[in-house]
């Protein structure tokens, strides 16, 4: 879920309060069960934060970040596993969407 740099959050906050506030409750949770996990996983703090920025901006913005940071090692890792999440999003979406639609 990306809202994109050209928005713009007092514009988003007159029109759509609601949806900032979903946004904002999903971008926290998943940092917080990210770095909870990561720290479970015993994963370092630069694999973590690309994983989080994957979750939220996709593999494309991750690979920015990393190379921004002078992670280069990462770059390929985090681009396989956000495309990945993409995968097994659309999946997961279908599957949620065909058993409310059951309903």
């Amino acid at each position: 879920m990306v809202i994109g740099i050209p928005a713009s959050i007092p514009l988003i906050l007159n029109n759509a309060p609601l949806l900032f506030v979903f946004v904002l409750v999903v971008a926290l949770v998943n940092l917080l069960v990210t770095m909870l996990a990561g720290k479970l996983l015993k994963f370092s703090i630069e694999e973590v934060v690309l994983a989080c920025n994957a979750n939220i901006g996709g593999p494309t913005t991750a690979a920015a970040l990393a190379i921004g940071k002078g992670w280069q090692p990462l770059v390929g890792p985090i681009l396989v596993i956000g495309t990945l999440g993409y995968v097994i999003g659309n999946y997961v979406g279908s599957l949620v969407y065909s058993l409310i639609s059951a309903l």
